[in-house]
């Protein structure tokens, strides 16, 4: 049997998948933790070991042969049973674990939802650790394709990976938050004329709410633009700045005495919350487990949200 006659080893496999998935060497490389070099010459030896060309440059990406969709179609599902088989028999216990599990999500999400998750893991998990990163629909896609978070959680957008699972959990309204103490926003005309602060990561001074006030022939002064949520409990009180927030987001910060929510005239369409991993760790034990945290922790924050609607 010669070189190119045996069958590419199951880390050649490995990148042929996430190549396929990817059309991009390296991403593909980064996804696997390889270097550009060895992504390309991985690729190199696929074509030889499989005597076609697989995928082809086109641009910036990579486009597959039929001989390359007819493998992936065989190859990927196979991959993933024996990450399945292999993740499945691997023992996890809350309780003794010591594992640490990586939450990527927006800072809306991180400021409400890590009191109610953190206390969940310590209590059930003390030897386990959690650690966030922030991102937003354009950048927790990667992070979840390249393995540096466990999970996505919040607004995703349609850019996930190709094997990703996805759940939706909820939809946030938006409500106003104001200082206790200063006049109520219930009218549009309130609402325009008091100044706003806006969160953008990107430091934009123009979000959602412009485009729709544009479209009633209004507009509103955004005149401070903030890169977190939490930084909104420095920035209202003894003003009269507004911002507008979604429902848990407002809920959290008003428990802190001195800020007040009630809903805006105008608003962006309730946000969808939800909940993406990868799907070759699907059936990991422990990943599973702090999915089920992560799950609970966000559906109590919208239960209640509802619950105060209702009352």
């Amino acid at each position: 049997m010669t070189q190119t006659d045996r069958l590419p080893d199951l880390n050649l496999l490995r990148l042929f998948v996430a190549l396929m998935e990817e059309r991009h060497v390296t991403r593909a490389g980064e996804r696997l933790f390889l270097s550009q070099p060895a992504a390309s010459g991985g690729l190199r030896r696929l074509r030889e070991h499989l005597h076609d060309e697989l995928l082809v440059r086109e641009g910036q990406v990579l486009r597959p042969t039929p001989r390359a969709e007819e493998l992936y179609a065989a190859i990927a599902p196979l991959l993933e049973q024996m990450a399945d088989a292999i993740a499945s028999a691997t023992p996890f216990d809350p309780a003794t674990d010591h594992r640490t599990f990586v939450l990527g999500c927006s800072d809306a999400i991180a400021f409400a939802v890590l009191p109610p998750l953190l206390a969940r893991i310590r209590s059930v998990a003390p030897g386990c650790s959690l650690a966030i990163r922030l991102g937003d629909h354009h950048s927790l896609p990667a992070l979840l394709t390249s393995g540096e978070i466990d999970v996505a959680l919040g607004y995703l957008g349609d850019d996930l990976p190709a094997n990703a699972r996805m759940r939706v959990l909820g939809y946030s309204s938006w409500v106003v938050l104001r200082d206790a103490s200063t006049g109520s926003v219930a009218s549009l005309d309130d609402y325009c004329a008091r100044p706003h602060a806006l969160i953008s990561a990107r430091g934009h001074l123009e979000g959602n709410v412009d485009a729709l006030l544009r479209s009633e022939g209004r507009q509103r002064r955004v005149v401070l633009g903030l890169s977190s949520f939490s930084l909104l409990a420095a920035a209202l009180p003894g003003t009269e700045l507004v911002a507008t927030v979604p429902e848990y987001v407002g809920r959290r910060l008003a428990q802190r005495g001195g800020l007040l929510l009630e809903a805006p005239p105008i608003a962006p369409s309730p946000t969808a919350t939800a909940l993406a991993w990868n799907g070759s760790r699907d059936r990991d034990p422990g990943e599973r487990w702090f999915r089920g945290e992560v799950v609970s922790a966000i559906l109590e924050l919208i239960a209640r949200g509802k619950g105060k609607e209702a009352a």
